[in-house]
């Protein structure tokens, strides 16, 4: 077969200036922009491909579908990088001077539902300065850690703290980045807090004081333990925690069974000397997928909410629909389902015959089995949308309930600005085409509620699918 080849033009995104030195690759053929981001790709046979393009200072985009339809004249497309961000600014101690090798994380603002946590780190220099780049657009949260701890005439010790200066994520103020956004003099005051002490009994299932190793952790999902001692008869004991939230987990293992006991514990203004923690063996959670058959592809996930992420427990779907969980701890987790099964849609998860999608579910000894129900005839919505270049499509249930990352769905145009988005439940959904999708805003519901006064309104009905065309809008830029 005669080969043809693909011409066009690559653009920034923010100011639709050209971008030089970008590499586009179809298939196995490569080809660069010149001074005025024009390129040509040789040698491309005719039929589907899927195109990628990088340049130096942009985000890499990627699984760019394209069409030539002929060898004989050159296809055309154009498209649009987005430039990368940064974060930067000093890290400075309770009095103001600058802190050398300071460590500083940068994570997204999203809640951590079952989703991995992105983290870029930094050190500070000797006039406390930081600097991270290569962020895409998104909300992100600013940490910063002192290098030592040291523990002051007054028992007070630096901790780490959040940008400006706050204790906690929730109490932290966002960064919210656009392409090519270079946000300077994030400074940092880090927090000097008082030090108290954690204490108290540790004991198996059968109620006996036992020994054991106790780890200390702050309940952001990210962290690791700040520390850990060993229980002996039961006793343990932290002489020097900074005052705030902590969780406590202890952990043994008997005849090859590990036990675990979580706790929390907010700590202000005195000593805590009178913790118990009870810990038990994991449970055996079983399941089922109905229907049964095409289950091979669908893995579900118990996600703990009042535990560290590394508690999660998988389960891949038999071919006859079984699901089976081990090791799972006593305690409270969101069920998230992972799945694509043609033609049809996740329509429940039931425990006791109580609809669980998208609410907390306390696991203890007895538990109830789970059925993931799929039904048939799910929906799609497919349409054009004007001039949307590098943007995107975001389809959005009305119903709040269900805006999480299961149900909220996006995907780029083609070249021609079409697209199609299939496995919908039915339903009542809002429709959007957008000129680039920031991941962390569908985490925020601010940010959703706002796009939802943005969109179009659509009815999608059981096994049929729904036309619309669209004009690309601006990105909400809510800070």
């Amino acid at each position: 077969m005669e080969a043809g080849s693909i011409e066009g033009r690559v653009t920034s995104s923010t100011d639709h200036t050209p971008v030089a030195r970008a590499i586009v690759t179809i298939g196995t053929q490569t080809g660069g922009t010149d001074p005025a981001g024009n390129f040509r790709v040789e040698g491309v046979l005719p039929g589907a491909h899927s195109v990628s393009v990088e340049a130096p200072g942009f985000l890499k985009r990627d699984r760019i579908s394209f069409r030539l339809d002929s060898a004989i004249t050159p296809g055309h497309l154009d498209l649009e990088l987005v430039p990368t961000s940064s974060i930067s600014g000093r890290v400075l101690d309770d009095q103001g001077n600058p802190l050398t090798g300071a460590s500083v994380e940068i994570t997204e603002a999203v809640r951590g539902t079952g989703t991995t946590w992105s983290i870029w780190g930094s050190a500070t220099d000797q006039e406390g300065r930081y600097h991270v780049e290569n962020l895409r657009p998104g909300a992100y949260l600013v940490m910063a850690r002192p290098k030592t701890r040291e523990i002051g005439p007054d028992r007070r010790v630096w901790v780490p703290t959040f940008y400006p200066s706050a204790p906690t994520r929730e109490m932290a103020s966002r960064q919210v980045l656009t392409g090519g956004s270079h946000q300077a003099g994030c400074d940092i005051r880090l927090l000097a807090v008082p030090v108290y002490a954690i204490g108290g009994m540790i004991y198996d299932d059968s109620g006996k004081p036992a020994n054991a190793t106790v780890s200390l952790l702050r309940p952001d999902a990210f962290e690791k333990p700040e520390a850990e001692v060993k229980a002996h008869d039961g006793v343990f004991r932290f002489p020097d925690v900074p005052s705030g939230d902590w969780r406590l987990i202890a952990e043994t293992e008997r005849a090859g069974v590990k036990l675990r006991g979580i706790g929390s514990v907010l700590l202000s203004r005195q000593d805590i000397e009178t913790v118990n923690l009870r810990m038990t063996g994991p449970l055996t959670v079983r399941g089922f997928v109905k229907p049964p058959g095409q289950t091979e592809s669908i893995t579900v996930e118990l996600y703990p909410t009042d535990a560290p992420p590394r508690g999660a427990a998988f389960a891949k779907a038999t071919a006859d629909g079984k699901l089976q969980f081990q090791s799972v701890y006593p305690g409270h987790y969101r069920i998230n389902v992972f799945a694509t099964i043609p033609a049809y849609y996740l329509g429940a998860v039931l425990m006791d015959d109580q609809d669980m999608l998208g609410k907390d579910v306390l696991f203890a000894e007895g538990a109830p089995p789970i059925y993931v129900i799929f039904q048939p005839n799910s929906t799609s919505v497919r349409g054009k949308v004007e001039e949307c270049g590098s943007g995107a499509v975001l389809i959005l249930p009305q119903d709040e309930g269900l805006w999480d990352f299961r149900f909220i769905r996006h995907t780029t145009c083609d070249s021609t600005g079409r697209f199609d988005i299939g496995g919908l439940r039915p339903g009542n959904y809002y429709a959007l085409a957008l000129d680039r999708i920031d991941s962390t805003g569908l985490d925020d519901l601010v940010v959703l509620r706002c796009l939802a006064g943005m969109a179009e309104k659509l009815a999608v009905e059981p096994g049929r699918a729904v036309y619309v065309e669209l004009k690309r809008l601006k990105w909400p830029d809510i800070r």
